[in-house]
């Protein structure tokens, strides 16, 4: 079970919050600045680097992310996928298909592994800094935040996980033990309306 959605949440990677002008130079500041906007919206572009594949697999869609309710990425190619994430429940359809809907209890480990992207979306440093080490350098505006699993079960799975931004995040690298490796690209972040639509309400009741 964990295999299977470690995937979905690698296509995360999950990351964001952001649009605020103020200069990041220490992880209190980045703190602050990723954690402004209780709400975001955008764009993602993943490239997944295989071993097994001479060429990366690509894909794109967009995702919503409310700092109350979760994350909402809705993938629109080369397949759709929807899936939904909160604290303690996940639920996702492939291409239409019946939803699969799994919950902490069910499988704790997935869990923890959510738990901690949830964190990396949200730039919730002061949550990150219990699993990982933290090493923020910058650039001008430009910054880089690298994360260094402390210990098990991340360091089995992680290399490293790299977040890059300015305003915003705008990359997340995630470095695997085994090789493999995935870029995943933020664009047109939005934070209007600032509340979740009903739309997205709706994805988030179950």
């Amino acid at each position: 079970m964990l295999n299977r959605l470690k995937n979905p949440l690698c296509l995360l990677l999950s990351l964001f919050s952001f649009v605020t002008f103020a200069k990041v130079d220490n992880l209190d500041s980045l703190q602050k600045q990723l954690s402004s906007h209780a709400l975001v919206r955008g764009q993602f572009t993943q490239l997944r680097h295989l071993q097994m594949f001479a060429q990366p697999l690509s894909s794109q869609g967009q995702f919503v992310l409310d700092k109350q309710h979760g994350l909402l990425w809705q993938q629109t190619a080369p397949f759709p996928v929807n899936l939904v994430l909160t604290q303690d429940k996940l639920r996702q359809s492939i291409a239409g298909q019946a939803p699969e809907v799994i919950t902490s209890a069910q499988n704790p480990m997935a869990f923890y592994f959510s738990r901690i992207f949830l964190a990396v979306f949200h730039g919730d440093t002061n949550a990150l800094q219990n699993e990982f080490d933290l090493s923020l350098s910058t650039d001008d505006a430009k910054w880089t935040l690298t994360l260094a699993p402390k210990s098990a079960p991340l360091n089995a799975v992680f290399e490293r996980i790299v977040l890059q931004g300015e305003d915003e995040i705008e990359q997340i690298e995630l470095l695997e033990k085994r090789g493999d490796r995935s870029e995943i690209h933020f664009q047109a972040h939005s934070h209007q309306p600032a509340q979740l639509t009903s739309t997205e309400q709706q994805q988030f009741a179950f």
